[in-house]
């Protein structure tokens, strides 16, 4: 009932969040559509500083969601590189993991001598491992690393992931939704890291954590990964591991107070923005 209850409510923030931007990119619109008719500057300055607050938050949205796109995007070219140029048989303790989960045709590997784990591809993801990975941990290790990489394959994570990024980044002026998108990415680690404890053990995969967080990073798989690690968010997974809860931070007084007022603010400039495009030549008042 309670995962129920979490896939409802997550499909419910989903559609909010949805909604919320399509509502701002309508209101700018309407607000474009105002100009267009009453010219510049409108009737009053209340009017003109609203279609402005609106215009910019839409535009501004627009432009950093594009940004942060082209990020991802480029992320991802360069590990379609680095598979293109190192591809290498899969090692035979990564294959005898990934065949005992049932991805053993799921699995690719690159030749690098850095230790790494990611999962890629939006629509039919993949994992993609190093070699170095099978070299730096024991049997048991990797395979509590697959059953991790394996959650996040059975729920589409990067996908997920994704959209949490591109709502985040056009929502930048809300003061919650940096906080609210890193803590949505660390819930789909620990997740993953529950599927993983649950069939390997807390301690293989805590060991694991441990040994890939003290190695160099990969910068091709460091970029394509779905979401840079959040400041904590290795303490927090370890914890998870320890005690069996990790850490529940909560969001910070001015950072509730400042999303309300910028909410408030938003809902008052779209409001203004539909009620002038009703009134204006043209309108159905």
């Amino acid at each position: 009932m309670r995962a129920l209850a979490r896939r409802a409510g997550g499909v419910l923030a989903w559609l909010a969040a949805g909604a919320a931007v399509a509502a701002v990119v309508a209101a700018a619109v309407l607000a474009a559509a105002d100009i267009a008719v009453a010219g510049w500057p409108l009737p009053t300055g209340y009017d003109s500083a609203n279609v402005i607050i609106v215009l910019a938050a839409a535009v501004t949205g627009l432009a950093a969601s594009g940004s942060t796109a082209a990020r991802i995007a480029a992320g991802s070219r360069a590990l379609r590189t680095l598979l293109r140029a190192a591809r290498q048989p899969v090692p035979p303790v990564v294959l005898k993991a990934a065949a005992g989960l049932g991805i053993a045709d799921r699995v690719d590997a690159v030749g690098t001598g850095e230790a790494f784990a990611v999962t890629y591809r939006l629509i039919c993801p993949r994992i993609l491992v190093s070699t170095a990975l099978a070299a730096e941990l024991t049997g048991a290790e990797v395979a509590a690393v697959l059953a991790h990489e394996h959650e996040h394959v059975r729920h589409r994570d990067p996908l997920r992931i994704l959209g949490v990024r591109l709502l985040a980044a056009f929502a930048w002026y809300v003061p919650a939704a940096s906080w609210l998108a890193s803590r949505a990415v660390l819930r789909r680690e620990l997740a993953a890291d529950r599927a993983s404890a649950n069939g390997t053990g807390r301690g293989v995969l805590a060991g694991a954590l441990l040994k890939l967080a003290s190695l160099p990073a990969c910068p091709a798989a460091a970029a394509a990964a779905p979401a840079p690690d959040s400041p904590g968010a290795l303490e927090a997974r370890v914890a998870q591991l320890e005690g069996g809860r990790p850490p529940r931070p909560r969001l910070t007084p001015p950072r509730v107070l400042g999303t309300a007022g910028v909410v408030a603010v938003l809902t008052a400039a779209g409001a203004c923005c539909a009620a002038l495009s009703q009134l204006l030549p043209g309108g159905t008042a």
